[in-house]
């Protein structure tokens, strides 16, 4: 596991300080990571765990900018912090706070006995709350409230724009009340949809998260709002207009051509990589992996219309629409 030290650089370690029921070592705290909660930019997450068998009991962070201002604030949530099994603490940014933009020197203190004694107090010069450049996890999931039954259930992701980013399918039982499936997103806006459940049906919940057992994210219980589908939601809104967001344009210069019912791909500067496309009601229709910079798809078995073709490479992927005659 990294330590803080692949997040944020510390230039000073706070010297020990008496807990209110043990004597602590602040070297023995390990700070994994500082960063925005996924679906939420008004949270924080602190990921954080201890070395020692000492208990910090009622433990709560605070995040504070350079000039000493408060940025957000943890209400206790734990009885100890969590001793070798890194725990999700999180702050929220106080009302009218501007945070500043990532990365930017700052101070963490971590405070006992609801907030009552400072433990340890660390100085950062470079608070990175973004995730690192690329697409980052997330899982979907779907939670029945009512009778548990078994069915298949599928899903989509659409960006701002309306083009589908992934999809996938849920089998689910009539043991397990929650079933889970992952995609992988840069940040944006997007929107989620399920089948048979769209406009979704009041037994089931459905949401997507970083970490369902970890993090907070956002549900058709918590957000009844959305009209076309059934939860649209923000994926890091607070690191769209930094470099690991996702361009406008989102194509990579695939050069794309359908003739005679054959759809091809020239990619100019390199292997073409995996390759999917989908049709208008989200289904996969082909699946293939091209290892030269060319390639020819037969489309002859399927029926005129809008599709969708999407590259992936790396932690890259592009999409694009495309008619079939």
């Amino acid at each position: 596991m990294k330590k803080l030290l692949s997040t944020v650089f510390l230039v000073a370690i706070g010297s020990t300080i008496v807990d209110v029921h043990a004597q602590v070592d602040c070297d023995s705290i390990i700070v994994e990571q500082i960063r925005y909660n996924a679906v939420d930019q008004t949270r924080i997450e602190i990921s954080a765990y201890a070395q020692s068998w000492n208990c910090v009991s009622y433990p709560s962070f605070i995040l504070f900018d350079q000039s000493g201002d408060t940025l957000a604030q943890e209400t206790v949530n734990f009885f100890c912090l969590g001793l070798g099994s890194p725990q999700t603490h999180p702050l929220m940014v106080l009302p009218g706070v501007q945070v500043p933009a990532s990365p930017f020197p700052g101070r963490l203190e971590l405070f006992s006995g609801f907030g009552d004694s400072l433990v340890c107090s660390w100085d950062l010069i470079a608070i990175d709350l973004c995730p690192p450049v690329g697409c980052q996890q997330a899982e979907i999931y779907i939670t029945n409230t009512g009778e548990l039954e078994a069915f298949e259930a599928y899903w989509w992701v659409f960006d701002e724009v309306g083009m589908q980013v992934d999809n996938g399918n849920f089998l689910v039982d009539d043991v397990m009340q929650t079933h889970f499936d992952t995609t992988c997103l840069f940040p944006g806006q997007y929107a989620l949809g399920f089948s048979p459940f769209s406009p979704i049906d009041e037994e089931y919940v459905i949401g997507i998260t970083e970490s369902y057992f970890s993090s907070i994210g956002t549900n058709t219980a918590m957000d009844s709002s959305s009209t076309l589908w059934d939860l649209d939601f923000t994926w890091y809104g607070a690191c769209e207009d930094m470099t690991n967001a996702v361009p406008e344009n989102r194509w990579d210069g695939t050069i794309i051509s359908v003739l005679d019912r054959q759809l091809n791909l020239v990619q100019p500067d390199g292997p073409l990589g995996n390759i999917q496309l989908f049709s208008a009601d989200g289904r996969l229709v082909r699946s293939l992996h091209v290892q030269s910079d060319r390639t020819t798809i037969d489309l002859y078995d399927l029926k005129p219309g809008l599709y969708s073709i999407r590259i992936i490479r790396s932690n890259d992927q592009f999409a694009r629409n495309f008619i079939l005659p």
